[in-house]
């Protein structure tokens, strides 16, 4: 039988349901059936903010829980396995007795939960650490037991700006930023939104612009601080630091930066250009003088160190001999064939390997025959504790007999007064390095240090050479 054609209220009521239909695809999410990002912003605003009187609000709490183990589940077992779980966890959200709530899914391995009606934080913490619990046991797929690692982001709607920028995207946010330090505390953790958070954010976010920059705009510059044999006081050579100065931040240390860059993935190319540039300055020296450069973890982990190596010795034309590479024990914790193998091509270039910060981390004395290291630097911490902690003593000793027996020359950091030097030439270091002997100095100011080192004033006529004068022919 032909269909007939619809009449004018049976088409409007075709039209009103196809309508539904678009607007629930729009603003629901095709997995979880929870509202999408968009959606979910809109709920919230009329949740919780007052159009009527912008800036103004009704309290009330937002969460924001991510589950970060999505993304490896899926790279591993597949898409339709990170499904699987997400699904899963938001039926677990949709089984808890929670207060009057609006869910949203965010991304892949994001929810937010308003509360329009929480806002005491005691109440807050109270279910964001019930939701925690829930989501953290175990996801059964197959034969498997897949652990999720959750963590927590808590927002108050009372927390947002009251100027007239306070919405549901700010709260968001806000939760957003909690989220970040819960992350950085480990495990099935959650932290609260604080305004020191927007303030440490909006820093990172200055200090990454700057580096972004920083390499075309000359806001980073290599510095050089002078290392010496212990027994004879000769000048042997330079560790290489990164300095970054801007018009708008200033001074920003490397302590700072150097995270944000590793994090923000730029790591990989300040690290190479770092190389190239302290092999570039290190190719007019003398042969008999090396220079030490820095390597990130991250460098290592993404497996563009051998190159970037190769490539600033090639380019520089500086023998490999001369130059040193430092890294630290997160390095080679992972101890994987592929940190090893790289390891190897670095000795086979013929490049001094040193394991920098000795004794800080968590030192294991299988990094000295796992890996072709050939010098160890101990950590200032040691130096600068010497003076107040006896044992500190007892470990320098033992840190030097243990790099005798295995054939590593050592270098002492940090050092600041006569009695350092001493105390460490006596038990036996080798080189020595530290603010007694010269501050880092910039590329311009090398040639006039390197030339004082040709004439250098003994003591008393004595052949012992003065390193603190030496020093001051620095400035």
């Amino acid at each position: 039988m032909a269909n007939l054609p619809l009449n004018q209220e049976e088409l409007q009521a075709r039209v009103r349901e196809l309508e539904a239909d678009i607007e629930r695809l729009s603003t629901t999410d095709s997995l979880t059936g929870l509202l999408t990002r968009a959606a979910f912003l809109t709920e919230a605003n009329q949740r919780i903010y007052l159009p009527t009187n912008p800036g103004s609000h009704r309290p009330g709490t937002l969460i924001e829980v991510l589950v970060r183990d999505i993304p490896r589940i899926t790279g591993t077992l597949g898409r339709h396995v990170g499904d699987y779980v997400i699904s899963a966890l938001t039926s677990r959200l949709n089984l808890m007795s929670l207060p009057d709530n609006v869910k949203g899914r965010l991304s892949q391995d994001q929810f937010a939960i308003l509360f329009p009606n929480i806002t005491d934080p005691l109440m807050a913490m109270t279910t964001a650490k019930e939701i925690l619990e829930v989501l953290q046991q175990p996801v059964d797929w197959l034969d498997r037991s897949l652990v999720m690692d959750v963590a927590a982001g808590v927002a108050l709607a009372a927390d947002c700006d009251s100027e007239g920028e306070g919405d549901a995207a700010s709260l968001l946010h806000n939760a957003d930023l909690a989220v970040k330090i819960a992350v950085q505390r480990g495990g099935a953790n959650y932290a609260f939104y604080n305004p020191a958070l927007a303030k440490s954010a909006k820093r990172r976010m200055d200090v990454l612009n700057a580096l972004q920059q920083g390499l075309e705009n000359g806001y980073i510059e290599m510095y050089f601080q002078p290392v010496f044999e212990a027994k004879t006081s000769k000048l042997v050579g330079f560790e290489a630091l990164m300095r970054m100065k801007t018009p708008e931040l200033g001074s920003v240390s490397p302590a700072e930066f150097i995270p944000i860059a590793e994090e923000s993935g730029l790591i990989a190319k300040l690290g190479a250009w770092a190389l190239f540039d302290a092999c570039r300055i290190a190719s007019n020296w003398p042969s008999h003088l090396t220079v030490a450069v820095n390597i990130s973890p991250e460098q290592f982990y993404a497996g563009t160190v051998t190159t970037d190596v190769h490539h600033a010795l090639q380019l520089s034309s500086l023998p490999a001999n001369q130059l040193e590479l430092e890294v630290t024990e997160s390095s080679v914790l992972k101890d994987s064939e592929s940190i090893q193998i790289q390891f190897l091509a670095l000795q086979e270039l013929g490049c001094g390997i040193a394991l920098d910060d000795f004794g800080t981390g968590y030192s294991s004395l299988s990094y000295l025959w796992k890996f072709p290291f050939s010098k160890l630097k101990i950590d200032r911490a040691f130096i600068a504790a010497m003076d107040s902690t006896p044992v500190a003593k007892g470990i320098l000793e033992t840190i030097l007999s243990v790099a005798k027996h295995v054939g590593l020359k050592v270098t002492a950091e940090g050092i600041e007064t006569k009695e350092q030097q001493e105390v460490l030439a006596g038990l036996g270091a080798h080189f020595l390095q530290g603010f007694y002997f010269g501050q880092p100095m910039s590329e311009s100011e090398l040639p006039g240090f390197l030339l004082s080192q040709l004439d250098i004033p003994r003591n008393n006529g004595s052949d012992i050479i003065d390193l603190r004068l030496a020093a001051s022919r620095l400035r």
